[in-house]
Formats: structure tokens, sequence, C-alpha cells
């Protein structure tokens, strides 16, 4: 009878998991960590070059390109760009960066 029933505990009984599973399930989890904290909690930075776009806007209100009016409603559109940025996104000027990925500079226009 206990042989029977150490068979069938024996049978029961599930094998603890290998090194190698170990280290499968380690990596899965702190890979997804990584990517998890690399889209989620890690600031992005950005560039935004407001002196050029403020220059700009300056040059078509004096060539009479735009209006005042037209001036203040851009002026609320780059307020609006620079808002809808997502908060874990770090806004640089263009004139601070020494170099940076053009991939990662704000369309200001």
């Amino acid at each position: 009878m206990n042989e029977q029933m150490e068979e069938h505990q024996m049978a029961n009984t599930v094998a603890p998991p290998g090194y190698l599973e170990v280290i499968g399930i380690v990596l899965v989890i702190v890979l997804g960590l990584l990517f998890a904290y690399d889209r989620f909690l890690v600031p992005k930075v950005k560039v935004a070059d407001l002196k050029g776009y403020l220059l700009e806007q300056k040059t078509l209100l004096a060539a009479g390109t735009i209006t005042e009016d037209q001036w203040k409603r851009n002026l609320d559109t780059l307020e609006q760009v620079f808002r809808e940025q997502p908060s874990h996104q770090l806004i640089i000027l263009k004139d601070v960066v020494l170099h940076h990925d053009p991939d990662t500079e704000i369309k200001l226009k």
C-alpha cells in the first residue's frame, strides 16, 4: 500500500523548472520591464526651433503676408502644439542643443 501511495505521489509531483527555464522566464520579465520603462517612464527629449518660428512669423507680419489676427492665431496654435506634447517629453530649444536628430524636432508649421 505504501508503495502505491509513493508511486501516486511521485506521479502527481511537478518537477521544478531547470536552469534554462528560469533564465528564459527572467529574461522575458526583464525585457518586458525595460520596454515598459522606456515606453512610459523615461523622459523623451524633443527639439523646438522657437526662435526661427517667431522670426518667420515676424517677417511675414512685417511683409504684410499675414494680418495681426492671423499672427495671434499662429501664436495660439504654437501654444497648443506645446501643450499637446505628452507629459513625459522634455522640450529643449534648438538654440541650446549642440546636435540633434531631425526626427526629434517638433514641427511648428
